[in-house]
Order: C-alpha cells, then sequence, then structure tokens
C-alpha cells in the first residue's frame, strides 16, 4: 500500500566534514572526526528525525567518502535512492578548525576542498534521471538553497529548472546559506541570483547577518515588503526568529540550551519550521518546532541532529 505520509525531497551538495577533535590551529591538531555536512543534507536529516518522510536527491564520488555519506543518509532514515554516483569526480569535503570562546561555546572555521567535486556536476539531467523524477513528481516540498547556484554553472541551471518546472501544488523552499567564497569575484551575480530565488519560492529562510550582506537590511518588516510574494518568510539570529505566514507575523525567542556549536544549527531549525508546515501547524507552531530540533544541532560539533 503506497505511504501516504508527505514526502519531503533535499536537492543540494552533500559534503564530507573533517572536525578537529581538539581546538587550536590546524597544523597542531593531530586527529579529526569524519562527519555529514551539507546545508541540504543536514536539513534531510534533521527532517526525518521529525517524523516528516525524506529523500535526497544530489551527486557524489565513487569513493569511500560517498559511500559513507549515503550510508549515513539511510542510518538516519532519509532515501538515497536519488543519489548518483560519479565514476569520475571525487566526493567534496571541508575541514572545520575549531577554536574556543571565553564563554566556553565553540567556533568552527571551514577550510572547502570541493572543486571538482561530483556535486559541482549536478545538472538538470540530474533531476530528469527516473528516480527522480519520480520522487519530484510525488513531494510535497522540495527544500534546497543559495549554495546549490554557486556550485557550477550546470548546478545553477539545475535549480532554475526545479523553479521553473515545479507543479502549482509542490511547495518549494528556500534557504539563503549566502557563501560569499562560492561567488568571490561574481558578488553582484550572486547577489542577483540567490534574490531571485528568494522571491519566486514559497518559503523562505533568512539568517540576519546574511540578510544584510545581500539585500542590506536584516529588518524583518523591511524584508517581507521585499519578498511579498512566498507565503512564508523567516528570518533569524541567535535570539529567536519573526516569521510571517503572508500578512500574519510571528516573533519566538530562542530556547534556553546548550550550545557547543551553531554551525548546522539554521538547517535544523529549518527542518523544523517546514516539518510543522507540512503537519499543518501555525505560525507559532512551526516556530516552536524549528526552535526544538535547532537545540539538538546545537549541541555537538557536528552539523546535523542525531
Amino acid at each position: 500500500m503506497p505511504d501516504s505520509t508527505p514526502l519531503a525531497v533535499c536537492f543540494g551538495e552533500g559534503m564530507v566534514a573533517l572536525v578537529a577533535a581538539t581546538a587550536g590551529p590546524l597544523e597542531d591538531c593531530r586527529a579529526f572526526h569524519r562527519s555529514l555536512a551539507g546545508a541540504e543534507w543536514n536539513t534531510a536529516i534533521a527532517l526525518a528525525s521529525a517524523g516528516i518522510r525524506t529523500s535526497v536527491v544530489s551527486r557524489v564520488g565513487d569513493d569511500g567518502f560517498g559511500r559513507f555519506l549515503t550510508a549515513e543518509l539511510r542510518a538516519h532514515g532519509v532515501d538515497d535512492s536519488a543519489v548518483e554516483i560519479d565514476a569520475d569526480a571525487p566526493t567534496g569535503l571541508y575541514v572545520k578548525e575549531l577554536s574556543t570562546r571565553a564563554d566556553g561555546a565553540v567556533d568552527g572555521t571551514m577550510h572547502y576542498y570541493r572543486a571538482g567535486s561530483a556535486a559541482a556536476a549536478l545538472s538538470p539531467q540530474t533531476l530528469a534521471g527516473p528516480v527522480a523524477s519520480a520522487l519530484l513528481a510525488e513531494a510535497a516540498l522540495v527544500h534546497t538553497s543559495g549554495i546549490t547556484p554557486a556550485l557550477s554553472s550546470s548546478a545553477l541551471a539545475a535549480q532554475e529548472t526545479l523553479f521553473a518546472e515545479r507543479r502549482p501544488d509542490l511547495l518549494v523552499s528556500f534557504d539563503l546559506n549566502w557563501r560569499p567564497a562560492l561567488w568571490r569575484g561574481r558578488e553582484a551575480e550572486g547577489r542577483r541570483i540567490v534574490s531571485d530565488f528568494a522571491g519566486r519560492a514559497d518559503i523562505v529562510f533568512f539568517t540576519r547577518p546574511d540578510a544584510e550582506a545581500v539585500f542590506g537590511t536584516a529588518d524583518p518588516q523591511e524584508l517581507r515588503a521585499l519578498f511579498p510574494r512566498p507565503r512564508h518568510l523567516v528570518v533569524t539570529d541567535s535570539d529567536g526568529a519573526v516569521a510571517f505566514d503572508g500578512a500574519e507575523r510571528a516573533e519566538s525567542d530562542a530556547l534556553d540550551a546548550p550550545v557547543v556549536e551553531t554551525i548546522g544549527a539554521g538547517d535544523a531549525f529549518a527542518a523544523g519550521f517546514l516539518a510543522g508546515v507540512l503537519a499543518g501547524l501555525s505560525l507559532t507552531g512551526s516556530l516552536a518546532r524549528g526552535h526544538r530540533i535547532a537545540t539538538r544541532a546545537l549541541a555537538s560539533t557536528r552539523d546535523h541532529v542525531d
């Protein structure tokens, strides 16, 4: 009997993170912990943890890191059947350098090794594959981010196809995830591209720092005026979130929870909010669900929830 629960599809880059075992300069670190990373993949795992049937559409290399990533998806209840295996290009990775703040929390600095990766070859053909196209035809929601179009011209074309050819009843979620390093030398183009996708989505997520960097304002009401089309618009910072559902506005404070490191918390928050939307929760209820799941990502140096 077919599963009648809503399906969420996350489209974007998966990476291996090598996280320093101890805080300090990389040259002094002798051991690293391996984990899954990548904004859309983190969101997929958090969605699955919230009880949402979730699949990932992506590409990895035919290597140990790629096999590790797909095994991690399966271990967390995420369908990996639409993750293509590239026989030639490697799986991308990054190294996370840790430093300890005065308040005891840990800051992470990422050093990326993703040029020429399998995910950089994402293209419209990836979406047209038999498994991916079947999942997209069934999906209630597709989630992607501003990282994907920065990877390559073919990845940009794939995301454009996703937006342009979506069904009328398909919700498209877009997390700004502004990464200046990926747009170096073409920042103006990048701002134009991510602004366009944000304006065409049904659900958008902005952090205040990213919104300020891209749009010149972090004020939620001004951002709502700039982006009137998305039904849901969510603006977050470390203290909480402001969200809109049409003209309705709600605010919520972040939960008081231990913070080990913040990387990945935004992806988990987005997953919780999306899970609330798919479950038919109120705007306030979706915000609360986002905060609850985000606290789980804050509790470790991994990028995703367990």
